[in-house]
């Protein structure tokens, strides 16, 4: 005799859309970006400039972005409490990056974690890391205190000649741990709060995180801009103001180029998978009970979720070959220059440099940029865009 076995119904439950491959995909995508990300931020702006290092020494610290620079300055006056292994100070390239993700990622599970506890049991481990770190501070401090007292006579704590008599250092103890995680900090604060937001499902954490990432370039720009660096020197090694020839991405971009193309093509993958993923669940934990188990509710669900990810890739690749295209605006420009051959202006123009520097590059492109925005007046971009949907849509059914 045989059985009927009904297929399990798909609903739109929270617990069952964090399971669908689509959105695990998307968080991995995000994750993987985040990562791909720092390695490169640190690769570019994580390195003092070769002047600074022969002035002082290879381990003088200076505000880069590599955070084991800060540690081995600070271990040099101070026991560092946090092991080597998880800090990477002893590493190099990318392995001085592991310990600390390793680190960040336990922490995003922890948070999560004690998310979901009732707020009391949330607010009673507050409580009890906070009573830990001063119970940590004031407990050896005055016991060191009592032992001398009783050793050598009453004294104060603080003021004397001997050093076994002055007992500061250990009540301040604890504070070396947040100068430790304030320079993990500055490097890893917005991995952190990316991991937190994309398995978190928090959209302000991802959006921080980009902020960060955003404020770290522009005061790297600022403070080694010539007529700055001239006068503050911190040792920022500055970005070539020659862009160089192309020879990646077709011949549109030189390495260095490419490059920072890398970071925002980053920036850009990890802040739209992040986000998609916390505005589809979202959505769907808002819908209405009976709505949540509505077939047709799940199809459409479905269906929104495959087209992020075909318009998260065609995003990608036509930002990329924007972007890239406007940075060789100017040889563009040159080139049409050079088809006005005999006057002076045009001899002027090809040989000047100015258009091959960084802000040459900046003006061209901003022209490309101003150039594709008109013609949303002339192509109905709207149209085109609507049919090629349509087109995916019909192939993909």
């Amino acid at each position: 005799m045989n059985e009927n076995n009904p297929k399990k119904l798909e609903t739109l439950h929270l617990p069952t859309l964090r399971k669908k491959w689509q959105i695990i995909f998307l968080q991995v995508i995000s994750t993987i970006s985040l990562i791909l990300l720092l390695r490169k931020m640190s690769e570019i702006f994580g390195s003092c400039s070769e002047e600074f290092i022969m002035n002082n020494s290879p381990e003088t610290w200076c505000p880069a972005y590599d955070h084991t620079k800060g540690l081995i300055w600070f271990s040099k006056s101070n026991d560092l409490l946090i092991p080597d292994i998880i800090l990477g100070i002893n590493e190099t390239g990318a392995s001085s990056l592991l310990g600390p993700l390793i680190l960040c990622t336990f922490i995003t599970f922890v948070w999560i974690y004690l998310s979901t506890l009732r707020q009391k049991t949330q607010d009673l481990i507050r409580n009890i890391v906070i009573s830990g770190l001063l119970i940590w501070a004031i407990v050896p401090f005055i016991f060191t205190w009592i032992i001398q007292s009783i050793s050598n006579g009453f004294h104060l704590p603080f003021g004397n000649e001997e050093n076994n008599l002055n007992h500061l250092d250990v009540l301040f103890e604890p504070f070396n741990l947040f100068i430790e995680l304030l320079f993990l900090g500055l490097v890893f604060a917005p991995i952190l709060a990316g991991f937190i937001g994309i398995w978190g499902l928090s959209k302000r954490p991802i959006t921080w995180a980009v902020g960060y990432f955003l404020v770290i370039i522009g005061i790297h720009a600022l403070l080694t801009f010539e007529p700055i660096f001239s006068e503050i020197d911190l040792g920022l090694q500055p970005l070539s103001t020659q862009i160089g020839e192309g020879s990646e991405f077709f011949g549109l971009l030189s390495p260095f180029a490419f490059s920072l193309l890398e970071i925002s093509v980053l920036i850009l993958i990890f802040l739209e998978s992040g986000t998609s993923v916390v505005n589809h669940l979202e959505y769907a934990v808002t819908l209405p009970e009976d709505a949540k188990i509505n077939q047709e509710y799940v199809r459409q669900f479905n269906n929104i979720v495959n087209s992020q990810l075909v318009q998260l890739v065609a995003a990608v690749i036509i930002v990329s070959l924007i972007t890239a295209m406007s940075l060789s605006f100017d040889d563009l420009l040159i080139s049409v220059v050079e088809m006005l051959e005999g006057t002076q202006w045009s001899g002027q123009v090809q040989e000047s440099l100015e258009l091959r520097m960084t802000y040459g590059k900046v003006i061209s492109a901003g022209l490309f940029i101003f150039f594709i925005a008109g013609m949303r007046y002339l192509v109905p971009w709207q149209n085109i865009i609507g049919y090629i949907g349509t087109n995916i849509s019909r192939i993909r059914n």
